[in-house]
């Protein structure tokens, strides 16, 4: 039992309860046993070393005090300031690297270079301080998920999955009313009673899939239950009778499911505590909007439904590609960057209005930036092709010109300007002026919905087609 003990020495064993707790034996054995007693003296404690119980408690004491030392809480608002200060410090070293190039001296390049090194890392380093695992935010859904379904008699199951994903904790904070939305929605709308499960040939207890995952330079969340799926009729036919939408609207499938997003929609039938209101999956489009994400609606009669949630790893620093249109600047996010190529004029010509290129065997359609925000001004004879990919597509962008990458520091647009499509955030460039920075995403989605709202089978609908 003491195996582990340095010197097995500073042990003493003796009967429970003292001597008088002796079993009793033989009266053979018990004449010998006061003499075996006596034959084996204590050992005394040495006065060099400490009793073995007392080291024990000092080396606990010590681990203790080491763990805590390992661990440091901070206010969460000088992260926030560490943070803005950080900023700064790329604003200023991108103007000392821009200095430098301009110059053209060695050894204030080096130290340029040597400053983005430094900035860059000690970037990566705050925020990687302010991310954490989204685990914690999802433990806390268990208790809404049990209380729900006992209240409307179902009998619901939560998985999560992906608890371990780490998300900026400015985010994480403000994720928790969009999904108490979600959940209370899949919880009522979703998932049937037991009696309805059973009759449609499904098990008694639904299933609600909590999930989060990391792509690219982004967090996906998704809510996936096996419910009764929606009905894009239904819906659609609800937003008419509340005037959202026009009777004659040619609307997709996926611009349907995007209806219930909007104030005051709903399809409960009657008002309850958990629905019918009209308040709910528009607070969750506002939150999302404010966090840059994207929210996307699958679902299927019957089988389920499933909304995903497109999230930034962090709303402070980001890679991005510096371009220019026109006498614009603007900023591509790195993470959708695949590859940059060259674009002669005359395959612009070439291509008319149905425009795509040849990569590789690939076709990959593309849109011209210049087009896309009407900028005045000739283009060059050969312009760039940035090759973004997304959502398991790739999409050219043409611009006039490539200038580099560099760090940058996000600011939003402002209440005043508000939300404007294909534009994400601005930030402000070494030399003073300011680069608009795409969200390339929204930017492809706004020049689909133009193309199917001309109706011209052959404009630039960002849809590749074979040659």
């Amino acid at each position: 039992m003491f195996l582990f003990l340095e010197n097995p020495e500073d042990v003493v064993v003796e009967p429970e309860g003292g001597p008088e707790a002796v079993p009793a034996v033989p009266d053979a054995t018990a004449a010998e046993a006061p003499a075996a007693a006596e034959a084996v003296p204590t050992p005394a404690p040495s006065p060099c070393r400490e009793p073995q119980s007392t080291a024990a408690e000092a080396k606990r004491s010590a681990h203790a005090k080491k763990e805590s030392m390992q661990s440091l809480r901070v206010d969460a608002a000088k992260l926030d300031d560490l943070v803005n200060l950080v900023g700064e410090l790329v604003i200023a070293q991108a103007r000392l690297t821009q200095l430098a190039s301009g110059m053209g001296h060695p050894a204030l390049t080096s130290v340029a270079e040597e400053i983005e090194r430094l900035s860059n890392d000690l970037r990566d380093n705050t925020l990687g301080i302010r991310m954490l695992p989204i685990g914690t935010t999802f433990s806390r859904f268990r208790r809404l998920v049990r209380d729900l379904s006992a209240e409307m008699g179902k009998s619901i199951e939560l998985v999560t999955e992906g608890g371990e994903t780490e998300l900026d904790k400015t985010v994480i904070e403000q994720l928790n009313d969009p999904l108490v939305h979600l959940l209370r929605n899949s919880i009522d709308h979703g998932i049937e009673p037991p009696a309805d499960r059973l009759a449609a040939g499904k098990p008694e207890t639904g299933s609600i899939v909590l999930a989060a995952e990391h792509a690219g330079g982004e967090v996906l969340l998704s809510i996936t239950d096996d419910g009764r799926g929606m009905d894009p009729e239904r819906i659609r036919a609800k937003a008419v009778e509340k005037g959202l939408v026009a009777p004659d609207v040619r609307l997709s499938e996926s611009d349907i499911f995007n209806l219930i997003f909007l104030p005051g929609f709903s399809t409960a039938e009657k008002v309850t505590n958990v629905s019918g209101r009209g308040v709910g999956m528009d607070v969750v489009k506002r939150s999302m909007d404010s966090l840059r994400g994207k929210i996307e609606v699958h679902s299927e009669l019957g089988r389920g439904t499933r909304i995903i949630i497109r999230l930034p790893l962090t709303l402070a620093i980001i890679d991005g590609l510096q371009i220019k249109a026109g006498d614009d600047q603007y900023i591509i996010p790195l993470s959708l960057v695949e590859e940059c190529l060259e674009l002669p004029r005359e395959q612009v010509l070439a291509a008319g209005r149905g425009r795509s290129l040849q990569l590789r065997g690939e076709l990959v359609p593309y849109i011209r930036l210049r087009e896309a925000f009407d900028l005045r001004g000739t283009p060059p004879s050969i312009e760039q092709v940035v090759v973004t990919h997304f959502e398991g597509e790739r999409t050219g962008i043409a611009v006039d010109e490539i200038m580099g990458q560099q760090q940058t520091v996000i600011k939003s647009l402002g209440g005043y300007i508000g939300t404007v499509s294909g534009i994400s955030g601005a930030t402000i460039n070494g030399d003073g002026t300011m680069s608009l920075i795409l969200d390339i995403p929204s930017l492809v989605a706004s020049i689909k919905r133009m193309a199917a709202a001309s109706r011209l089978p052959d404009n630039s609908s960002i849809r590749a087609s074979a040659p």
